[in-house]
C-alpha cells in the first residue's frame, strides 16, 4: 500500500487550532464555507477541539474521535474536524472512511493544500487514480509553479495510462527545471511502452548531449537498445561507458548480458569476472547479478561448476571483510552439495558478523547434516553467549552435548530452551524428546518416560520417541505391553529401519517370546543391522534363548570385533552364556 505522503506535514501545519472563520482564504476559486458561531458555541468547539487534540497526543484515540464528532455537531462546516476524524482512519488503516471525511474537508475549505494533498494520496491509496488526478489537476491549477504537483500529475496520468496526457505534463516540466534525467527516463519509458522507440531514444540522446562525460547516460541507451533487441548498438554504447570509466562493473555487467544473449560463454565469463572486480560497486548489486547462479537458470545449462564457483571465490576476494559475501558462497556451495566447503565459509561470515541468528542456524543445521557434533557443541556455547534465549539454539547444544555424553550439560540447555518455545508446539515436542532421552541416562527413567509422553501428545507418530520409549520400558521391564503397541506402531511407520526392527525384537525377548523374536532379529539384520554391534549382541542372546548356543556366541564375538567394549558381552563370551545385564 501506497503511504500517505503528507500526514505528518499536515499535522504540523494544522496543529493550532482555530475555528474556521479565523482561517478563510480569499481566491477567485470555491469560497470556503464557515459557520457562524456565538461565543457560546464557540467556547464549547473549542473546549471538545482542544480535548480531542490532548487525547490524540495522549494514545487514546477513541477517546478523541468522540471529540471531534461532537465539534461537527457544534459547526457542522467544521473541515478541520473532518481532517482531524480523517487523520484517525488513517491510524486504523480505514482508507475509505478516511476518504469520505477529508473530501469534506475539501469541500468546505477548497483552497487549503494540505487537505487536497492527503486526499490526493488516499484515493491513490484506494486505488482511484481518476479522483486523484482531479484533486492534482486542481492543486495545478492552483500553483501552477509547484513543480512538485507537476511531477505528481505526470505519474498519475502515466499509472491512468493516459500517456499523451503525462508526455505533455512532462514537457511542462521540463520547461520549468530544464533537462533532468528523472523526466528523460520517465518519457523514455513511456515511449517505448507506446512503441515509439525513435523519441524513446531521443529522451536518451538528450541526457548524453547535456553532459557527455556521464557514462550512466550510455548505459541507459545501451539499455534502450537491449530493449529493442539491437545487441550491436547496444555494445557499442556499453563499450563507451568503459571508455570514460575504464573499471566501470557495470559496464563490463552489461557486455556480460550481451554475451549471454549471444551464448558466447567465454566472453561472458570474462566480462562478468571484470565486473566483479570492481571495488567501488556495491555488494548487493554484484550479487543481484549473481542470483541466477543460486536459482539453478540458464546458467547451469552451459557453465561449469568450476567457473561458477571462481566468480563467487572473486567475490568474497574483492569483498573478504563483509560477511554477506561469505554467506552468498555459502549458500551456494550447499545447494551445489558442497557441505564441507560451505561450513568454512558460514565460520568466515560469523568471524566478521555474529549478530545474524539465521546464519548461525544454518551453520548448525550443516554441522548435524555433516554429523560434526563436535563443532556443533562449540560453536552453539558460543552462539548462546549472544543469544541465550533462542531455543532451538539451546536444543544444538544439547544435542552436541548428548553425543559427548555431557548429559547433565545437555539437561540444563534443554530445561532453559524450552522456556521459550511459546507457541511453537512441535518445538516443544522436540524438546520433551531430547529430555526423555537425557534424563534416561542421567538413570532418572520415571522422569524420561514423563517427557516420553509429552512428546508424543504433540505427535503421536513421532518414531523416534516411539522406539527410545519402548526400548527403555524394555530395558526397565516396566510396561513390556505398552511397549509392544507402540513398538508395533513404530514399525508399521517404517517397517525397514534395522533400529526399530531391534528394538521390537528386544521388546519380544523381554517377553519370554524368543522365537518371534528371533524372526524380527534377522528381519533387523537383512536391513543392515549386521553393521551395528549392538543390534548382532542382542541377535546372539536371542539366539541363546532360542538354544542355539553355538550362533550366539559366534554373534558374541563377531559384536566385541566391531568395537563392542560392554563388559558384559565379554562375560557372555568367556561362559558361553547368556547374562542379564
Amino acid at each position: 500500500m501506497r503511504k500517505i505522503l503528507y500526514f505528518l506535514l499536515a499535522i504540523s501545519v494544522l496543529s493550532g487550532c482555530k475555528t474556521l472563520k479565523d482561517n478563510v482564504v480569499h481566491s477567485n476559486g470555491p469560497k470556503e464555507k464557515v459557520s457562524v458561531l456565538s461565543a457560546a458555541q464557540k467556547r464549547k468547539f473549542d473546549y471538545f477541539f482542544y480535548e480531542g487534540q490532548r487525547l490524540k497526543m495522549l494514545g487514546n484515540i477513541d477517546k478523541a474521535k468522540m471529540y471531534f464528532i461532537e465539534c461537527l455537531k457544534v459547526d457542522s462546516l467544521s473541515s478541520t474536524s473532518y481532517y482531524e476524524l480523517a487523520n484517525i482512519e488513517i491510524n486504523n488503516q480505514n482508507y475509505k472512511g478516511a476518504q469520505d471525511l477529508l473530501s469534506n474537508s475539501v469541500r468546505l475549505s477548497p483552497d487549503n493544500k494540505w487537505y487536497k494533498i492527503l486526499l490526493g494520496d488516499l484515493y491513490q491509496q484506494n486505488e482511484n487514480i481518476p479522483k486523484s488526478i482531479e484533486v492534482y489537476e486542481s492543486l495545478v491549477t492552483q500553483f501552477p509553479n509547484s513543480d512538485e504537483f507537476t511531477y505528481i500529475l505526470a505519474q498519475l496520468y502515466y499509472k491512468n495510462k493516459d500517456y499523451d496526457k503525462a508526455i505533455e505534463t512532462y514537457n511542462i516540466l521540463e520547461k520549468s527545471i530544464g533537462i533532468n534525467e528523472v523526466i528523460s527516463l520517465e518519457k523514455e519509458k513511456i515511449y517505448l511502452e507506446i512503441g515509439k522507440k525513435g523519441l524513446a531514444y531521443k529522451e536518451v540522446e538528450k541526457l548524453i548531449e547535456e553532459n557527455p562525460y556521464e557514462p550512466r547516460y550510455y548505459g541507459f541507451m545501451g539499455d534502450v537498445y537491449m530493449y529493442n533487441k539491437e545487441l550491436d548498438k547496444a555494445e557499442e554504447s556499453y563499450r563507451k561507458i568503459l571508455e570514460l570509466d575504464p573499471d566501470n562493473g557495470l559496464g563490463y555487467f552489461s557486455l556480460a548480458n550481451i554475451s549471454l544473449q549471444r551464448k558466447d560463454t567465454l566472453s561472458f565469463f570474462n566480462n562478468f569476472s571484470k565486473a566483479l572486480n570492481d571495488n567501488d560497486l556495491n555488494l548487493e548489486v554484484k550479487f543481484q547479478r549473481m542470483l541466477p547462479f543460486l536459482m539453478g537458470n540458464d546458467f547451469k545449462n552451459y557453465a561449469e561448476d568450476d567457473k561458477i564457483t571462481s566468480l563467487f571465490e572473486q567475490l568474497t576476494s574483492v569483498h573478504n571483510d563483509d560477511s554477506r559475501s561469505h554467506i552468498y558462497y555459502a549458500n551456494y556451495l550447499q545447494n551445489n552439495d558442497n557441505k564441507e566447503k560451505a561450513l568454512e565459509e558460514y565460520k568466515k561470515a560469523l568471524v566478521i558478523d555474529k549478530s545474524n541468528p539465521s546464519v548461525w542456524q544454518d551453520m548448525f543445521f550443516l554441522e548435524i547434516d555433516l554429523a560434526k557434533f563436535e563443532l556443533l557443541y562449540v560453536d552453539a556455547k558460543e552462539a548462546l553467549l549472544i543469544f541465550p534465549d533462542i531455543p532451538l539454539f539451546n536444543l544444538f547444544h544439547a544435542m552436541g552435548a548428548m553425543q559427548k555424553e555431557e548429559y547433565r550439560v545437555a539437561l540444563k540447555s534443554l530445561e532453559h530452551g524450552i522456556q521459550f518455545t511459546g507457541d511453537n508446539i512441535n518445538l516443544n515436542g522436540q524438546f520433551h524428546s531430547y529430555l526423555g532421552d537425557v534424563l534416561y541416562n542421567l538413570k532418572r527413567p520415571e522422569e524420561a518416560f514423563k517427557s516420553y509422553q509429552n512428546a508424543l501428545k504433540v505427535d503421536e507418530n513421532n518414531v523416534v520417541v516411539l522406539n527410545n520409549y519402548s526400548y527403555y520400558l524394555s530395558v526397565e521391564n516396566q510396561d513390556l505391553d505398552k511397549a509392544e503397541r507402540m513398538i508395533s506402531k513404530c514399525i508399521e511407520l517404517e517397517p525397514g529401519n534395522s533400529t526399530y526392527l531391534d528394538t521390537y525384537a528386544w521388546v519380544l525377548f523381554k517377553r519370554g517370546r524368543f522365537f518371534e523374536a528371533k524372526y524380527i532379529i534377522e528381519r533387523a539384520i537383512d536391513n543392515g543391522g549386521d553393521t551395528s554391534d549392538v543390534i548382532v549382541e542382542h541377535y546372539g542372546d536371542i539366539l541363546y534363548k532360542n538354544e542355539d548356543i553355538d550362533g550366539a556366541v559366534i554373534q558374541w564375538k563377531k559384536s566385541l570385533e566391531m568395537g563392542n567394549k560392554s563388559e558384559i558381552l565379554t562375560k557372555k563370551i568367556e561362559l558361553e552364556k547368556y547374562v542379564e545385564e
